[in-house]
């Protein structure tokens, strides 16, 4: 059994490492699908109506943001309760940015935090119980991976397969995913969500 679960870890890794629109066999069974596409912008919109904004581009299979302060990058559609998967990296040891949950057109509430020293707090919301994380997170230049489910008005929160909180009491109902331009060049990948019925 050990060996199985080994043999399906090894090929889960190397399947991520194949490409941001693959999921995991067992990722598909259980719901998820590729929120990025690893080619364009398909199914996301930039804030402030912005059509091609030169601090965002997709390269390699990445979402890469080499900074600014606008526009962020949102989900084309809003989503209600959900699971969503993503890896992330600084690019530079100083960083900042942010991951929006249920957060308005324009991305400007729920954001946790990807600042350096404050990752995972909540900025723009309350949740009780949300906390920032910092120790959770690799080196600048590493991939990190989140995990986040949001299940009416609670929130779980995994950072590189340690649970990181639980918090209550989150008031959004439904909204946009997305991710924050704040000054600091950042990379993203392997997008994924698992909408919850």
């Amino acid at each position: 059994m050990k060996s199985h679960r080994f043999i399906t870890w090894i090929l889960a890794g190397a399947a991520l490492a194949m490409g941001p629109a693959w999921c995991v066999a067992d990722e598909k069974d259980e719901g998820f699908a590729p929120l990025f596409n690893g080619k364009d912008f398909e199914g996301w919109k930039f804030t402030g109506g912005e059509k091609s904004p030169l601090n965002w581009k997709v390269a390699g299979g990445l979402i890469q943001l080499s900074g600014g302060g606008k526009p962020h990058l949102a989900t084309a559609r809003e989503y209600g309760d959900f699971e969503l998967r993503l890896e992330w990296r600084s690019v530079a040891d100083k960083y900042n940015s942010g991951l929006y949950l249920r957060s308005g057109p324009n991305l400007g509430s729920n954001q946790l935090n990807l600042a350096k020293g404050s990752e995972g707090g909540l900025v723009g919301g309350k949740i009780e119980g949300a906390k920032a994380v910092p120790t959770l997170q690799k080196p600048a230049g590493q991939w990190n991976e989140w995990r986040v489910r949001a299940h009416g008005e609670k929130v779980t929160f995994w950072c590189n397969g340690q649970l990181a909180w639980e918090g209550t009491g989150f008031k959004a109902v439904r909204g946009h995913i997305g991710l924050q331009a704040e000054g600091a060049a950042m990379e993203f990948r392997n997008l994924r969500l698992q909408e919850i019925k």
